[in-house]
């Protein structure tokens, strides 16, 4: 039985209980076809930073350590050198910037420490590099691209015939949406960069609760600025996530909120927990 010769509402039925069954085969086939990579401890706060949250989360590590050290201040919605010096030679970028400067300045100056980071993830086992990921998306797309792809030749079979067609477009809109938001939310990690992430959070699970300034880095690479709220350093945690965005940082990428949903592991969720996606 060929369903482009189906009469339109049995068609209908048949998409609508097929999208139904592809949402949950897109999630399945995102977990199986995830590569495991190599299975190792990470204890480096700027790495673990840029596995939980690529550049914003690697940024703001930098910059809780920079304000923790004393070198950099919050001064309203920007940044003034202060009078401590960097920890780290990867804190000098930020500190050559001219005084007061922004949030995207300290992030276009890491930019370049954050591409050192990620191919040494990559390399390690513990990030997917920009191809693998796509491979990853197509695959854990497929179902709704398929269907997306049944359901074209029908609408143009319906056009062609003087059908009428209304809801078979919403339905392919529906499927055009939720394929993209599928897209969207596989995440980078590997099995084994998820399971580095969540054994470096069970292992500092107390920096959510009381961070010591030598480990304010650490705390906010693990948990986003969050960690922050209460202490000294607040007032980042509210340049971070300001009132009007209901706790979202105002970058799109990971920053103190997840990144994308899903299985949870690693970019860009909620109260700082980093990663998602699946």
């Amino acid at each position: 039985m060929n369903p482009l010769d189906w009469d339109g509402p049995t068609f209908l039925l048949f998409y609508v209980l097929a999208l139904i069954a592809a949402i949950p085969i897109a999630w399945i086939l995102g977990r199986i076809a995830r590569p495991g990579g190599r299975v190792q401890a990470l204890g480096d706060a700027d790495s673990l930073a840029y596995l939980a949250g690529r550049d914003d989360r690697f940024a703001e590590g930098v910059a809780a350590r920079l304000m923790a050290s004393g070198a950099i201040e919050v001064e309203g919605n920007s940044f003034r050198r202060g009078t401590g010096e960097a920890l780290a030679a990867r804190d000098r970028a930020v500190l050559a910037l001219p005084s007061p400067f922004g949030w995207k300045d300290i992030v276009a100056a890491l930019r370049p420490e954050g591409a050192a980071l990620e191919r040494r993830l990559v390399a390690s086992g513990l990030l997917l590099d920009s191809g693998e990921r796509r491979r990853l998306a197509l695959i854990a797309t497929s179902p709704l691209l398929l269907l997306l792809l049944l359901g074209g030749i029908k609408l143009a079979i319906g056009i062609a015939r003087g059908a009428p067609v209304m809801f078979l477009v919403v339905l392919l809109f529906i499927t055009f949406v939720v394929a993209m938001m599928r897209w969207s939310l596989v995440a980078d990690q590997t099995w084994a960069g998820r399971a580095a992430l969540k054994d470096a959070r069970k292992k500092h699970d107390r920096l959510k609760r009381a961070p010591t300034t030598r480990e304010t880095d650490l705390a906010v690479a693990l948990f986003g600025t969050t960690v922050l709220a209460g202490s000294a350093y607040a007032a980042f945690h509210q340049l971070r996530t300001p009132a009007d965005s209901g706790g979202w940082s105002s970058d799109s990428s990971s920053s103190s909120g997840c990144s994308s949903g899903g299985d949870s592991g690693g970019s860009s969720g909620c109260g700082g927990c980093g990663g998602g996606g699946d």
